[in-house]
């Protein structure tokens, strides 16, 4: 029974200690969202990257949850998938207010804007 516990931490630590280190290494860590090449990457576990091209267009959803604010950002493809994403802010902060989260927002569409990618801001 001691061997058993003492096997299923080692491997708790293992994953953990993985898990860190690909939080910490891989790029804009801080970034809700960003384009690089042409392509749009978003920061999740793991990070999902979706090329501008496929993009059919794009949904923003801002709404309240407690006492803060969240976005949510829904990517439609030209292949009828749809990616949903939920973001807050990419600063340090312990309250999320509304306009942090348009912040994140308007830092993507002049790029939407350029590729002529529709997009909508939804408030709920």
């Amino acid at each position: 029974m001691f061997i058993f516990m003492l096997i299923l931490q080692l491997v708790i630590l293992i994953i953990s200690i993985t898990t860190i280190i690909y939080l910490i290494t891989r790029k804009n860590t801080m970034e809700c969202f960003y384009i690089e090449n042409e392509i749009l990457c978003l920061n999740s576990m793991p990070t999902k990257k979706i090329p501008l091209s496929d993009i059919d267009y794009i949904e923003f959803y801002c709404s309240r949850f407690r006492n803060s604010c969240i976005g949510l950002i829904k990517i439609h493809t030209i292949y009828s998938k749809v990616v949903k994403r939920f973001f807050q802010t990419s600063k340090f902060t312990f309250f999320v207010t509304e306009q942090m989260v348009l912040d994140e927002i308007n830092k993507l569409t002049p790029i939407l804007k350029e590729y002529s990618i529709p997009y909508t801001i939804n408030y709920k």
